[in-house]
């Protein structure tokens, strides 16, 4: 049987062929954070180290992603629309790397929830961080990039696929 995270990475480079290029692995989901890992190789740039857009495009993968599996968790589908985003690139790449984005504020939650239940859409500002190495929920070094996005939710309504 094929698991939450493996139905969506599919899905993903079904409907984002970008990351079948990037090469992009769906590592792991807890319900809080979702990790997205990326090899070097495909996503270097002249100098040997990872390319800003490439990092750039990893980094909206996890944001994006977080609010997909939240919807799914929920029971909902919808439109996510990536709104502002801006990355600030604070160290070089020199290595595989990956993207991490966590759900940390507990009361944004419940007001971007409630305003899914009662109006339908919904806004919420993520930021997600860069790390190179192994690929872990919990890294142990400063990260080498930081994506701060805004992302709008439209169109929500139950999943009848999961019920």
């Amino acid at each position: 049987m094929m698991t939450q995270l493996a139905r969506f990475k599919k899905r993903i480079n079904d409907v984002i062929p970008l990351t079948r290029s990037l090469a992009v692995d769906l590592v792991a989901y807890d319900g809080r954070q979702l990790l997205v890992s990326a090899p070097l190789e495909p996503n270097h740039n002249h100098q040997g180290t990872a390319f800003g857009g490439s990092l750039y495009s990893v980094a909206v993968v996890s944001a994006w992603g977080l609010v997909e599996l939240q919807l799914a968790d929920a029971g909902l589908t919808g439109s996510i629309l990536i709104q502002s985003g801006e990355m600030d690139y604070l160290g070089p790449v020199e290595g595989d790397f990956y993207a991490l984005c966590t759900l940390t504020d507990e009361d944004l939650m419940r007001r971007f929830h409630k305003s899914l239940a009662r109006l339908g859409k919904g806004r919420l500002n993520l930021t997600a961080q860069i790390f190179r190495g192994e690929a872990t929920l919990t890294p142990d070094t400063r990260p080498l990039a930081a994506f701060r996005g805004r992302f709008v939710v439209q169109e929500v309504r139950t999943d009848f696929c999961r019920l």
